[in-house]
């Protein structure tokens, strides 16, 4: 199982509004399920 996350907090100014956060689950494995 792999979990990565990531969080973008900016300034005050133009780029502001282009921060934001994600975060995706993957598992990983020769018999994985692809959905």
């Amino acid at each position: 199982l792999v979990v990565c996350a990531d969080s973008a907090v900016y300034a005050e100014g133009p780029a502001r509004p282009t921060g934001g956060a994600a975060a995706v689950a993957m598992l990983i494995g020769p018999h994985a399920p692809i959905v």
